[in-house]
């Protein structure tokens, strides 16, 4: 007999049509494809391949984004990591294990793992939408025997009570009547069928965002000073915008934590400034899709200009960060009677190189006239002491050598050493020095009575430790034998050049973001919590019952945290059951 001819006494049913994805068949190597991208194995194992990269990007060095593209800088970079790598450092590099979120190989396998995952939702949506639409109402007698749910009731309950009691635990009903029988199926949540498919939907999300902040994403980190501007992109992009930094603020407490960063940034575009704008650390400053981060601040700062006195050219201004420290003890001198002549911290300006020592001073004019040198002596071993000598020969000169915390009696004065401060300090081999004074060595900076982690910091015009009050101070040495010292708006001739301390500026790291994943990011995390919650917290359920004359079967599926049989003895209770009339509960 030929496959679909009719039977005696039977209606002939025609073969079942094939699965549209059957049609795949017909093409062995796509069916293979097919099945290996839809084969749940396998999309585990790249899963587990991608994890395991991903944390291995976590433990190794990765290149910082200064740093990628930049041959120099790149190569700088992993020569450092040969400390660490040794030999397994260039071949490391090689297969880009210190670049993996960047690798080719890294995005095609987000994509083959994007791809799986949308196979497998694709593969299995319209079993899960038939499910949901056209679900199974009537069973056969046996699965009330074998299910995992069941509940036997050694009576008839009343149909009318069961529908209403299902009805009343929001259930879809529909009612079946033979002769003989009753048949009942309800179902719950039907929706929640497709929470898996949700959540699978969400990692497909995941990856595409994964994929285009890869390919899509841009970062470019800022540092400015205080009235300058920086371009955002290289310098031949037609898009090019510029950043302008207007004013940096920053607010701390009493103890020096810092309470709040922000900046008044401009943005240009082709020389027409387009926006002002305010930006802190968690609020930036969006313009044309890009976001402008607050990411650093830095109170240090001083703008210097140098003019040539022959031409009267400008040939130097910079705003310099003085990134480093010096030592400058804080020192309180007073006379026989107990008067203060000195109390403040001195600025040390000449430098001694000794063969066990190294010695940083400075001479202070007392009120008197007499002059004392102030300094700090630090040994080859580490120990270092204020050392106060008063030049000349005889009796009654000033010698000490004292700790810090110690005080002193010599020459008719008392000297205290109350600690030593770190003043910010910088050297700038580029500042222009006067031809006839090349030897006096390199031109370094530093910067006296500022402040820096209180609540003045960006007054810039007070103090954290000096008795007296006032404004910055610019200490520059290596322009000539003695050190010179302005205040802001003050100017010095030294040779054929003027220098100029126009103020104490702040720095701000500003960074320019833009990632359109963002929005992915956010559609992934509805989709994977709409998942979780209809997998979780209202799971489908779905409900049969046969009811004669002389008992009632109840079956159920509910996922197994849902414990459903307690669900299907407290329907039958509502719908009027005895409790000695529940025979067979599982």
């Amino acid at each position: 007999m030929e496959r679909g001819e009719a039977l005696s006494g039977r209606v002939q049913v025609p073969p079942a049509p094939r699965g549209w994805s059957r049609t795949f068949g017909v093409l062995n190597p796509l069916k293979a494809v097919w099945w290996l991208f839809t084969n749940v194995r396998f999309a585990l194992v790249l899963l587990v391949v991608l994890c395991s990269l991903s944390l291995l990007g976590v433990l190794l060095p990765q290149k910082p984004l200064a740093v990628r593209g930049d041959a120099m800088l790149e190569a700088g970079w992993l020569k450092m990591q040969e400390g660490k790598f040794g030999f397994l450092t260039g071949p490391l590099d090689e297969v880009q294990l210190f670049d993996i979120f960047h690798a080719r190989w890294f995005g095609i396998l987000l994509a083959l793992t994007a791809v799986s995952t949308g196979a497998y939702v694709v593969s299995r949506l319209p079993g899960a939408w038939r499910a949901v639409t056209q679900p199974r109402k009537r069973v056969p007698d046996r699965f009330f025997e074998t299910a995992p749910n069941r509940l036997e009731v050694a009576e008839a309950l009343d149909t009318e009570r069961l529908e209403e009691a299902l009805r009343r635990a929001r259930y879809r009903v529909e009612r079946f009547d033979e002769a003989g029988s009753t048949h009942l199926f309800a179902d719950r949540f039907a929706w929640g069928g497709l929470g898996t498919l949700f959540t699978h939907a969400a990692v497909i999300v995941f990856l595409l965002s994964a994929v285009v902040s890869k390919a899509d994403a841009f970062s470019s980190p800022l540092f400015l000073a205080e009235g300058s501007t920086l371009p955002i992109f290289p310098v031949r992009d037609a898009n090019q915008m510029q950043v302008e930094l207007r004013d940096a603020k920053a607010q701390f407490a009493a103890d020096g934590q810092a309470l709040d960063y922000r900046s008044e940034i401009a943005i240009y575009r082709r020389g027409e400034e387009l926006k002002r704008c305010t930006s802190t650390v968690n609020s930036p400053c969006t313009f044309a899709g890009y976001k402008f981060y607050q990411s650093a601040y830095f109170g240090f700062g001083a703008e210097v200009q140098v003019r040539d006195l022959q031409t009267g050219n400008t040939i130097y201004r910079e705003t310099l960060a003085l990134a480093g420290t010096a030592k400058a003890p804080h020192v309180v001198i007073r006379d026989g009677a107990g008067t203060v002549l000195v109390d403040q911290t001195l600025v040390l300006t000449d430098e001694l190189n000794g063969k066990d020592f190294t010695y940083r001073g400075t001479l202070v004019r007392l009120p008197s006239g007499r002059l004392v040198s102030v300094g700090l002596q630090t040994a080859d071993d580490g120990d270092e002491r204020l050392a106060v000598l008063e030049p000349g020969q005889g009796d009654g000169l000033v010698q000490l050598s004292l700790a810090e915390g110690e005080s002193g009696d010599s020459g008719g004065l008392q000297v205290s050493y109350q600690k030593a401060e770190a003043l910010p300090y910088a050297t700038v081999p580029d500042l222009p020095v006067p031809a006839t004074d090349a030897g006096a060595g390199t031109p370094a900076l530093q910067l006296s009575n500022v402040v820096y982690g209180t609540d003045k910091t960006s007054a810039g015009d007070a103090t954290l430790a000096a008795s007296h009050g006032g404004p910055a101070v610019l200490t520059l040495t290596g322009l000539a034998a003695q050190a010179v010292k302005l205040q802001p708006g003050e100017s010095v001739r030294v040779g054929g050049y003027e220098y100029s301390f126009l103020g104490q500026r702040e720095f701000a790291g500003i960074t320019v973001k833009r990632d359109r994943s963002d929005y992915l990011v956010w559609v992934g995390a509805v989709l994977i919590l709409a998942g979780l919650m209809a997998t979780f917290w209202v799971p489908r359920r779905r409900f049969w019952a046969k009811i004669t004359a002389t008992r009632t079967v109840m079956a159920g599926q509910a996922p197994a945290h849902a414990r459903y049989t307690r669900e299907l003895k407290r329907l039958a209770r509502r719908a009027g059951s005895a409790p000695e009339t529940l025979k067979d509960e599982h």
